[in-house]
This record gives structure tokens, C-alpha cells and sequence, in this order.
């Protein structure tokens, strides 16, 4: 769309924030930003108008945290602890071309775009890339439609928290780790260098909708100098900072042994914590990190479906709200949380306190979760008073769903009908930026069948180029899994 152009949605019943009862009436959409909300509104002579009859409209779904590259890797995480799958991931990733890099971004997009997402953190890659991987999911993104932070990951250490508890490796797989290494760290300066290339070539573009922010991939893996230089690169150019964070109970005990304090302590002293700084996981710490995040305003990224799976640990999510954290939530890659579809991630994250331990008046509500996945996304990707609701001068990211359908007959609720009931299938219309990208339900931006095809038809030679690989992680991962498992080994 151009800024001149226009939509207007007539007649539609909407919930225009996360704790807001739906209201009907008419939505006008201004170029990229919604202009006017309620009644009955005058559509411009040239406006593109949707019937919204038996539509109930909802802010855009921000994914807070996912992987595209593992958008094709399915079935491989159900029996194994964290450890263990990690080094999985890395031969079912390593060694992609660019197009197959473009390939499994948009396969992310298409499904996150079809099921009522608008934007994303996308946590990218596994391992080190170049600036032409970089432009590969830059460019699956902007060709979708959807907004989206490129989150880059990286590291200059070690994985440390992923070899067994106890050591474990003998000489000979020590020897093959060493040759093959899928996560050899590179130097400082190469890695500043490929962070700020990307900045300048890409932070900006498309009206905005494309970020890209310095993500360590957990700050144990990396040096202070290397978290300092994400912090530098944030207040230099302006941009956010992402990073898993605590996802399992080793990485406490690690930064115990490493700093004399906890991870958080850690990069509060640094000068990490901020509103600037989102952390995916975030499970094992205490009530003084929490209110520490409180305090810095930093957003916590919740992955109920991950870490679930692989038996990490369940955010302290009540503890968090109570001390008004801002709390978002992801999906996660696919192989771990098992789909891009946030409704799921959304579903678990409001039942999966309410047991024995904690009353009622400590559970999660819809309410709570529809703001996680909204206006929680938005502060996590820097766009705090853009996206998270259907108000005049908010950018115009929402969404349309079929209320006639099953999921909501009967519906007396209508926030705790959509976090509880729907799955993404009602879904009928997606408008992100002002652009409608799916529309009767099917994605309007690319040709999604035949990109699921070319996928297809690479996935045989993505994993066979890889077999070594698969070798080497399939020892390390039994390494792994004769260490122990459970929440306090993982």
C-alpha cells in the first residue's frame, strides 16, 4: 500500500485491547496507521473495503521469540532434555545456502502470518553467518509482509552449559568436537564488523518493519567484552538487545562459579538491563532478579511450549506479574515448541500455574496472556505505543476471525474464548503495516505452495550434506543424556 491508499473495515466486532470488551462498529485504515474506530465511518472513494459480518478483529500477535531456521526441523526434541537437542539443531542447520536460509524464514512467516501473527523476534541462526544470510531472512520478511526484528545471534565462548554435567567426553569424541565444532567461536571484531554492516544495510527499512538487533545467544556463552559491545551497538544505533537468558538450572550454577552473583546481578552491573533488553526463557532466577527486572524495565520472554518439551523449567510467570514485569511471549522454533501458531504457546502460559501451589488470585488470565502477546511483544521489539492495539495513530497491524466457527459457539468471553479456544484456524484476515497479507485465508504476499515445495524438495540434501554432523551431535547428545537429566541437569 501506498501512504495515499486506503481500507476500511465495515461492520465488525472488535477487541481493541487486551482487556477490553469487543465492540462493533467500523475500522479505517490510513496508509500504514489506523486513522478512525467506531461507528459508522465514511470510506474514502479509493479505499479497498472488507465486509467484517461475523468477523471479530483483535490486535496483530507479536512472537516474541522463535527460530526460523529450525522452521523445518519437526519430531526431533519430544524425549530429549535441552543439552541434547541443542546439539541436534546444529546438523540439522549448519551449511545452508542463502535461498534455503530465505526458504525456512518465509515457511515461519507463512505460518505465524496465517494463524494471527504480525511480527516477530526472530533469535537467528544456530551459528555464525554471513551478511548474505542475513539479507536471506531479511528479504523472506520483507517479501511476506511481516514485521519483524532479526535478532543476531551471536557469541564468542563457549556452550559450556550444553556438555554433560560431569565431563563425560572421551578423547576421541573430544578430538571430533574439536575438528568439527558446529559453534567455534570467532573473533570480537568480526563479529562487531557483521552486527553493524547489517545495521547500516537494514535496521529501518520498509517504513520500519525491519529491525535488526544484536542478540548475544545466552550471556554465558559470551565474553563481557562481547556484552558490552551489544550494549554499545544498542546506544549507538538504537536498537534492542535479545538474548536466551537462564533457560535451564546449570546456567544458574554457572554464573554462580563465573561472576559471584546471579546472571541477572551480572548484566544489571554491565548495564544490560533496560527497556531496551528482552531475554527468552528466563526460568531459574529468584525474587530479587525479578524485581531487578521490574526496576530496569527489561521483558522477559515466555516459552511455556520449549521449555515444557525438553524439561527446563516453567517461567515464574505470577511472581513477575505481581512485581509488574512486562512479560511477552514466543513460540520458540518449531522442533521445540512444535508450531508457530501462538495460540498454543498462549493456552499454556494461562493454565500452567494453576495448581495446589498457587490460589487463584495468583493464576494467569486471558487477560494477562493476550497482553503478553501483544503490548508485552510490542515493548520487546521497541514498538511500545505502535502495535498492541486498534486505536487511532497505532500502526495498523490486525487481525480477522471467524466467529461463526466452532471454537467460539456459545462464546460468553470473548478474550478468554480467543487465549483459550482458538487455534489460528478461524482466522480470515491478516493486515500488517496497513497491507492486507492474508486475505480469505490464505497468504496474499507470496506464492506459499510453491515455496513448500522448493522447501521440500531441498530438505533431503540439507540433511545429507550434514551426515558427519549428524554423527558427531548424535554422540555428543548420548554424552549428554548418560549425564542425567531432569530440570537440574538440563
Amino acid at each position: 500500500m501506498t501512504e495515499q491508499s486506503a481500507l476500511l473495515i465495515r461492520g465488525v466486532s472488535m477487541i481493541r485491547g487486551h482487556d477490553t470488551a469487543p465492540e462493533t462498529g467500523d475500522i479505517l485504515v490510513c496508509g500504514s496507521r489506523i486513522a478512525a474506530v467506531g461507528g459508522t465511518l465514511e470510506a474514502p472513494d479509493h479505499a479497498d473495503v472488507i465486509d467484517g459480518e461475523g468477523r471479530l478483529a483483535l490486535p496483530g500477535l507479536v512472537n516474541a521469540h522463535t527460530h526460523s531456521p529450525l522452521s523445518v526441523v519437526q519430531g526431533a526434541y519430544d524425549t530429549l532434555n535441552h543439552r541434547s537437542c541443542m546439539w541436534l539443531f546444529q546438523a540439522y542447520t549448519k551449511n545452508r545456502t542463502p535461498r534455503e536460509v530465505y526458504l525456512s524464514a518465509l515457511k515461519n512467516a507463512a505460518e505465524m502470518l496465517s494463524s494471527g501473527t504480525t511480527a516477530v523476534i526472530d533469535h537467528f541462526p544456530e551459528q555464525n553467518f554471513s551478511i548474505d544470510d542475513v539479507e536471506a531472512v531479511v528479504t523472506a520478511y520483507r517479501d511476506a509482509g511481516i514485521r519483524a526484528v532479526v535478532a543476531l545471534r551471536i557469541f564468542d565462548g563457549e556452550y559450556t552449559d550444553i556438555f554433560p554435567v560431569s565431563g563425560g567426553l572421551d578423547d576421541r569424541l573430544l578430538e571430533d568436537l574439536h575438528r568439527q565444532n558446529p559453534l567455534r567461536p570467532r573473533p570480537l571484531e568480526e563479529t562487531r564488523a557483521i552486527c553493524e554492516e547489517a545495521i547500516a544495510r537494514f535496521d529501518g527499512l520498509d517504513d520500519g518493519m525491519i529491525r535488526i538487533f544484536p542478540a548475544p545467544s545466552n550471556p554465558m556463552r559470551c565474553s563481557d567484552d562481547l556484552l558490552s559491545m551489544c550494549l554499545d551497538l544498542s546506544q549507538s544505533y538504537g536498537v534492542g538487545i535479545h538474548c536466551h537468558l537462564l533457560e535451564t538450572f546449570v546456567q544458574t550454577k554457572i554464573a554462580q562459579q563465573r561472576y559471584g552473583r546471579t546472571m541477572v546481578q551480572h548484566l544489571d552491573a554491565l548495564g544490560l538491563l533496560s527497556e531496551r533488553f528482552s531475554s527468552a526463557h528466563t526460568i531459574w532466577l529468584d525474587e530479587e532478579d525479578i524485581a531487578l527486572l521490574a526496576d530496569r524495565g527489561a521483558v522477559p520472554v515466555h516459552n511455556p511450549e520449549s521449555n515444557s518439551r525438553g524439561g527446563s523449567g516453567i517461567m515464574p510467570t505470577p511472581a513477575m506479574l505481581a512485581h509488574g514485569v512486562d512479560v511477552a511471549i514466543g513460540s520458540d522454533g518449531s522442533c521445540s515448541g512444535g508450531a508457530q501458531f501462538l495460540q498454543r504457546a498462549m493456552l499454556l502460559a494461562t493454565l500452567l500455574h494453576r495448581t495446589p501451589e498457587y490460589p487463584p488470585e495468583c493464576w494467569v488470565g486471558p487477560a494477562d496472556t493476550l497482553r503478553m502477546a501483544t503490548l508485552g511483544g510490542a515493548k520487546a521489539m521497541l514498538a511500545a505505543g505502535e502495535v498492541g492495539h486498534i486505536e487511532p495513530g497505532y500502526r495498523a497491524d490486525l487481525c480477522l476471525y471467524d466467529v461463526a466457527g466452532q471454537h467460539w459457539e456459545g462464546a460468553e468471553d470473548a478474550v478468554a474464548s480467543f487465549v483459550e479456544n482458538e487455534t489460528g484456524q478461524s482466522l480470515t484476515c491478516s493486515i500488517v503495516n496497513g497491507r492486507v497479507v492474508v486475505r480469505d485465508g490464505r497468504i496474499a504476499t507470496f506464492d506459499w505452495d510453491a515455496t513448500r515445495q522448493e522447501l521440500l524438495a531441498r530438505l533431503p540434501e540439507m540433511k545429507a550434506r550434514n551426515a558427519a554432523l549428524f554423527d558427531l551431535t548424535g554422540r555428543l547428545a548420548d554424552a549428554v543424556l548418560a549425564g542425567g537429566q531432569g530440570p537440574r541437569s538440563v
